[in-house]
């Protein structure tokens, strides 16, 4: 049997939310599917799936295979791209991602949006919950491990697990996230066991590098529709694996948004939106009996500030833990951050962005490992993907996107990161007014202030000091350590 050399383009087809990248896809697979191509489409959520279906051209052949319409989506999926009909079929990144690469030959593989190429899981485990967890695992310098003999019993342990999900009358010592550490183990993710915290718990964390490249490079071509590639987690990662980019035969043209628009940052110039920044109480920065007694946070008297320039009901995008409970019914249209295919509220003009998007100290942790073990800083990529993006994505959801839209376009964004994000993709023409910003006092963003070890770490490292002794005397940890002696040295040689 001949080889088949491995896939290593990506056609991208990138353009502004709203430009028209699906009825261009649409438009051409008639004459694709005539020409015999097989054709995958995997959309990033089930809620796509009609809207897609929808546009589609009356007689064409298609088949659905996601979670609403089998039980057994691997099987359905596997059975189908083995016999490499001559029609569409249509999924989710999940399903298609999931099912061996090699049965991607032969088929044209569509992606709409990118998809996730790096999971960061951390769960805190309790005293009790953490022996249960090291029954079948051992821990090692820092890291969990399966213990020799157990591999078998952490599969029968994870069966089971799944059997009571899915209600055997069953008991199942696994928790939920004790469950998704065994994965990670079985799997061979790497998966690390941080130092107890003040309550007693500690953090077991992994990093779940998606296999999604063995899936491009088993497929005839690929293409990726999407509003942003370069600098993003995706592209860190397509450039690791040796992935180049070619321009897709989908890319639509696009002239750009024809609305005036007008960019208000709610943090001062220079300054970070933070979860920690945001919830602290206005009026004297403190975060713990003042939030117990209802008082107002930062964050209140930031959408207050924006509401009141608003008009319309804006649409208001943020994280779980602003409950904003004073907020009026009716005063804003409540939108899920993760606003892709979202296109109900076209004719607002207002959007108002309070979520959060930096590092956490385990991601962080995460970043180092991979900076680490691939040679390249990761940081910038979390942030284009995890913040920026969406934040892009959000604000495109209002009548921006409409071409035929007179009013004005108000957007009340995070910080200057997100202004310059918008201003330097699609909205070139957008004025950037820090008017808001001076309204709302904010706290200090911990997450960007330097680590106050670093110097008497850099000092142990001029003395020679190997990284377990400095740990033992700072407390700063060993991934971090391999991260701060590279810079480190770095800054001898310049």
């Amino acid at each position: 049997m001949a080889s088949i050399a491995p896939n290593k383009v990506i056609h991208t087809a990138v353009s502004a939310p709203g430009a028209g990248k699906t009825q261009a896809l649409i438009s051409q697979i008639p004459s694709l599917l005539s020409a015999g191509r097989s054709i995958a489409l995997a959309l990033p959520t089930l809620d796509l799936t009609d809207s897609f279906v929808s546009r589609l051209p009356a007689g064409l052949p298609y088949r659905v295979i996601n979670s609403t319409t089998c039980d057994h989506v691997g099987t359905e999926l596997t059975a189908v791209l083995k016999k490499k009909a001559n029609h569409l079929i249509i999924t989710t990144h999940q399903s298609v991602l999931a099912v061996r690469p090699s049965l991607l030959q032969g088929w044209m593989l569509v992606i709409d949006e990118l998809p996730p190429v790096v999971d960061f899981p951390a769960y805190p485990f309790e005293p009790s919950e953490l022996a249960q967890l090291l029954v079948n695992a051992v821990e090692r310098d820092g890291r969990l491990h399966i213990r020799d003999g157990c591999a078998g019993a952490i599969e029968t342990s994870l069966a089971t697990f799944k059997a009571v999900s899915a209600g055997a009358e069953r008991t199942s010592m696994l928790s939920k996230d004790g469950a998704r550490i065994y994965e990670c183990l079985k799997d061979g993710h790497p998966v690390f066991i941080d130092s107890e915290i003040p309550n007693g718990n500690r953090y077991v964390r992994s990093v779940v590098e998606s296999n999604c490249w063995d899936t491009f490079a088993a497929a005839e071509e690929v293409h990726v529709l999407a509003a942003s590639v370069i600098g993003s987690q995706f592209d860190d990662f397509a450039q690791v694996h040796g992935v180049t980019y070619a321009r897709s035969d989908f890319t639509p043209a696009f002239d750009g948004y024809t609305s005036a628009v007008k960019i208000y940052p709610v943090m001062p110039k220079g300054r970070n939106y933070s979860k920690s920044a945001v919830t602290m109480t206005a009026h004297d920065g403190s975060t713990t009996e003042q939030q117990k007694q209802g008082e107002p946070l930062v964050i209140d008297d930031i959408l207050k500030a924006a509401l009141q320039r608003s008009i319309g009901t804006p649409l208001l995008f943020s994280n779980n833990w602003a409950s904003f409970r004073w907020l009026p019914k009716g005063t804003v249209n409540r939108c899920s951050i993760d606003s892709r295919g979202l296109n109900e509220y076209q004719g607002e003009t207002d959007a108002v962005l309070l979520f959060g998007g930096n590092p956490s100290p385990s991601d962080q942790l995460a970043l180092e490992f991979l900076t680490t073990k691939y040679g390249r800083v990761f940081r910038q990529g979390f942030i284009v993907t995890r913040f920026l993006e969406p934040s892009l994505q959000a604000a495109t959801r209002t009548a921006v996107r409409d071409k035929d839209n007179t009013k004005p376009i108000q957007l009340f964004v995070q910080d200057g990161r997100v202004a310059e994000y918008l201003v330097s993709t699609y909205m070139p023409d957008a004025v950037i007014d820090w008017s808001l910003s001076e309204l709302c006092p904010v706290g200090e963003d911990r997450r960007t202030t330097q680590d106050p070890r670093r110097p008497k770490v850099y000092e142990l490292f001029a003395q020679g000091k190997k990284n377990a002794e400095i740990y033992r005397l700072t407390g700063v940890h060993r991934n971090t350590l391999l991260s701060w002696r590279k810079e480190w040295h770095f800054a001898q040689a310049a």
